[in-house]
């Protein structure tokens, strides 16, 4: 008899969360559409006389530190990211010298790019922005410390 009664409240609770559409499982389920966009951010790395550098790890990460693309300045210092998914209002661009000093070493930067997307509702377009990347070069001189006795 208790078995059958706590049953039965079980498949009461049950049913009642999932009209509110509470379930035990992890995944998300997309319904009737989700919001989306497009964006492209490209543009070159520089050094600070202009000229540009390659083999620069460009990373671009949105607001919560996920990482959404990464990849690897062009021989003229060019970039390109296309990505379709959820619609980023800001995301950063993380750079990074990855071959040491074979062009220079330059320290790691990130910047901030807002996106405007052209429309509003579900689906948002396609927002296009060129980001040009400045980096500085990096001291390789050694700290020296003094132990004093």
């Amino acid at each position: 008899m208790k078995t059958t009664v706590l049953r039965f409240f079980n498949f009461l609770i049950f049913t009642i969360l999932s009209c509110f559409g509470i379930s035990s499982s992890e995944q998300v389920m997309a319904m009737y559409g989700v919001p989306s966009g497009e964006f492209q951010v490209s543009g070159r790395v520089k050094n600070l006389k202009s000229k540009p550098i390659q083999k620069i790890e460009v990373e671009i990460q949105d607001s919560r530190n996920n990482t959404l693309a990464t990849t690897t300045s062009a021989k003229d210092g060019s970039f390109t990211f296309d990505y379709q998914g959820w619609p980023h209002q800001e995301v950063y661009l993380i750079s990074r010298d990855i071959d040491g000093c074979r062009n220079g070493a330059y320290q790691s930067d990130t910047t901030l790019v807002k996106l405007d997307y052209p429309q509003q509702g579900w689906n948002q377009g396609k927002a296009e922005v060129e980001q040009n990347i400045t980096l500085k070069y990096k001291s390789i001189r050694k700290n020296r410390r003094y132990m004093q006795k």
